[in-house]
């Protein structure tokens, strides 16, 4: 039944994902690197607008790569890589700077579920699937690399990537320290560039 539902996963969500693209001929190896690309451009793409899931559990993180069931949830106001919008999140587990991790984390689990699809060796299974889910921070960086290169008018040069991400990281500082609207500023920076004076 795991099988069925692998391989029903795999065409239903990633269709265009054939054999060529990776030397995988294993629907759950294929199938958990297409999720974890997925999750690592949603949640980048979440941050680049200021979106905090509230209870990122694993129930409410879909192998499609969408946002499902976030209950509680909002938009930052002031820049606080704290923020978090759920009553029960006492420590901070689903704040905004975290959903990365609780991402991975949560790939983890589904990693876990596949196992016994990857290979019949339990050594086996679990080194194989370490290796892709250890691939979503590099995975995740560069997609919100791009968010924010987009998000600042930056045109992608790799011998500038690392003062792109500078450049972000001072920004993001600067918008901490002085609490301010995280969506504003964007528009207020959007409005500026547009301004021929």
């Amino acid at each position: 039944a795991l099988a069925t539902l692998t391989a029903y996963a795999l065409a239903r969500h990633y269709p265009r994902q054939t054999d060529s693209r990776t030397n995988v001929d294993n629907d759950a190896l294929r199938l958990l690197e297409r999720v974890v690309e997925a999750q690592a451009s949603l949640v980048a793409r979440w941050l680049g607008v200021g979106f905090v899931h509230g209870v990122m559990n694993t129930d409410n993180t879909s192998i499609s790569g969408e946002t499902i069931d976030y209950g509680p949830c909002a938009f930052l106001d002031e820049y606080d890589p704290a923020k978090k919008f759920s009553s029960i999140d006492h420590g901070g587990r689903y704040a905004f700077a975290n959903q990365p991790r609780i991402a991975q984390w949560n790939l983890a689990r589904f990693a876990e579920t596949l196992l016994p699809l990857i290979s019949e060796h339990d050594a086996e299974a679990t080194r194989l699937a370490t290796e892709r889910l250890q691939r979503f921070p590099a995975i995740f960086d560069a997609a919100y690399a791009a968010v924010m290169r987009a998000k600042l008018g930056l045109m992608r040069q790799a011998e500038k990537d690392e003062h792109d991400r500078a450049l972000v990281a001072d920004l993001l500082q600067r918008l901490a320290s002085n609490r301010v609207d995280y969506t504003v500023f964007f528009r207020e920076l959007c409005g500026a560039a547009e301004d021929p004076s």
